[in-house]
């Protein structure tokens, strides 16, 4: 059994059963003809949007013990109340499809920095970034392979490609984006 098993993560969809459940059984209320149709399609309607709210509130709350987790992971990966925390978070970082996506991103952003392609409304750095264009596809190339990967360099790349803060689009960051591509493919070994 995995050892974050025992963590109570939000659940949106058990959150939000209960609420469906009611709301299928308002809806069943327009079985019985004498009862007004307005009372079943109410209660269904009530019952349902109640259900959505709870379901996106635990929603917000999972992606905020994902980004608790992301912190952990990357500026203190081994500490010892956040263990079960950080292998649950670990393990969702680095499966299969995750690690499919950021490697899209990553050939994305590559093919962006093409000579032959006409500057979008990207925000890439595209001169600054086709001189570590090797790098990038490096990092792609790991990200995409079947070896085991670390969830620290998986965050990193995410966070090279994603903030906006990354040397990749600020202004003025180019001797630093060399740096921060040597750091994220060094991360993502085990």
């Amino acid at each position: 059994m995995a050892a974050y098993a025992n963590l109570d993560l939000p659940n949106p969809f058990k959150a939000s059963w209960p609420l469906l459940a009611l709301a299928a059984l308002a809806a069943a209320l327009e079985i019985d003809p004498r009862l007004p149709w307005l009372l079943g399609a109410v209660g269904a309607i009530s019952f349902g949007v109640a259900a959505l709210v709870r379901a996106v509130a635990a929603e917000r709350e999972l992606n905020e013990v994902r980004r608790t987790a992301d912190r952990l992971i990357v500026y203190a990966p081994r500490t010892r109340d956040a263990t079960a925390l950080v292998l649950w978070r670990a393990e969702e970082l680095t499966q299969r499809e995750e690690r499919a996506k950021l490697k899209r991103e990553l050939e994305r952003t590559i093919r962006q920095l093409s000579p032959d392609r006409l500057p979008g409304s990207s925000p890439i750095r595209r001169v600054a970034a086709r001189r570590h264009v090797d790098l990038l596809r490096a990092l792609a190339q790991r990200v995409g392979d079947g070896d085991p990967v670390a969830a620290r360099g998986i965050l990193l790349t995410r966070q090279l490609l994603r903030d906006p803060a990354s040397p990749l689009y600020a202004e003025g960051s180019e001797p630093l984006l060399a740096r921060a591509l040597t750091r994220a493919l060094g991360a993502l070994e085990p």
